[in-house]
This record gives structure tokens, sequence and C-alpha cells, in this order.
């Protein structure tokens, strides 16, 4: 599908259920990757919006739970903040209700359903986005609280 046809059934479908618009969907979510045509658009865009849901909800699984996690964010973990922890769990309790919504989703289509969870996810994503900045900002600096201790055998 063209990326001028995506946009011209994409308003049709604003129209008709106050969607948000196009421009900031493909921003935060590149649902211009679309590329077969669907008579279940909703549903396709549906879908690449889970897909990086699921994703940072991967990422931020490995922040509550650090013991998959990889090394590089060690440092983080282990001088992660009340206040940070906080958000982390709200990010995740946000973003794991909408992927249990999403699997009804999977089992009965329905256009209208479609429509309401594209607008909640964009809302989850627009709610989550400044604390995901503050995380990462924190990640790329840990506390200083957190120092390496070098290990060494004294006999």
């Amino acid at each position: 599908m063209e990326l001028t046809e995506l946009k011209k059934i994409y308003s049709e479908l604003n129209g008709k259920y106050s969607l948000p618009s196009f421009k900031e969907l493909n921003e935060d979510f590149e649902i211009e990757k679309i590329s077969s045509g669907s008579d279940t658009l909703l549903r396709a865009i549906r879908k690449v919006m889970m897909e990086k849901i699921l994703s940072s909800l991967s990422f931020v699984e490995l922040l509550l739970n650090p013991m998959a996690s990889p090394r590089m964010y060690l440092a983080y973990v282990k001088s992660m903040s009340s206040e940070d922890r906080k958000c982390i769990e709200k990010i995740y309790d946000s973003f794991s209700e909408v992927s249990f919504v999403a699997l009804d989703l999977e089992i009965d289509y329905s256009e209208s359903s479609e429509a309401e969870l594209v607008s909640r996810i964009f809302a989850v994503w627009q709610n989550a986005k400044p604390e995901f900045r503050i995380i990462l900002k924190n990640m790329k600096n840990p506390s200083e609280s957190f120092v390496k201790k070098d290990r060494s055998y004294f006999g």
C-alpha cells in the first residue's frame, strides 16, 4: 500500500472514530511501514503499535527483574531510586494492561474495538514518554552511590 493511499484510508477511519492524527501515530509508531493492502487496517495499525509496546515492556521487565538483565544495565539497576522504580512499575502496569486488551482482539475482530484500542495505546504511550525519558536519563548517569568495587584476594 502506498503512503498516500494509507493516509487516505486512515483519514476516513479517523473521521469515523476520532483517532489520533496519522502524523502523530507515524512519528511514535512508524505506521507508514504497513505495506500490504488490508480490509482490517486498524488491526494492522494496532499490531504495529503493539510491537513497540511489547518491546518496551520487555525492556522494563529487564529492569524490574534484573536476574536476566544484560551487564550494561547493572549499574543503573543497583542504584535505582524508589522514584525510578515507581515510574518503571507504572509503565509496566499500563503496558501490561493494553497487552491483555489486545489479546482479546486477536480472538474477535471488531473495527470499533480496534479503533478504541489504537486511541488507548496512543494515550498510554504519551503518558509513558516523560517517565521513559527520566529513566533513560538516569540510566545514562547512574547514581554516584554505586561504585565499582575491585575485589581481590588478600591471602
